[in-house]
């Protein structure tokens, strides 16, 4: 019982720690050209509601596409993080 209780707490921990470095990757990468693209609202292209990613595997090839536009090298951990930080917070596609 105890094991339990460390094994899930320890992946709240480590789901925490992702969804941090997720949201801090897309702040420092995206957030500019969002805010261009989105009237100056960077979550504006999020909330809208013709939203043009309309699948997890379709998110994942947007996430793929910015990192070329933005010219950044994130490693696919980076990639995975960001995914699961859009996802958790404005998709929650399953």
């Amino acid at each position: 019982m105890m094991y339990k209780i460390i094994v899930f707490a320890g992946g709240l921990l480590l789901s925490s720690i992702v969804y941090a470095d997720g949201k801090q990757l897309h702040d420092t990468a995206c957030l500019q050209c969002h805010a261009s693209l989105g009237g100056g609202d960077p979550y504006q292209l999020y909330r809208r509601t013709d939203k043009t990613v309309k699948s997890l595997a379709g998110l994942e090839k947007r996430v793929s596409y910015c990192v070329k536009a933005a010219d950044v090298s994130w490693t696919d951990q980076q990639k995975r993080s960001v995914v699961d930080y859009l996802n958790s917070t404005f998709y929650h596609f399953k």
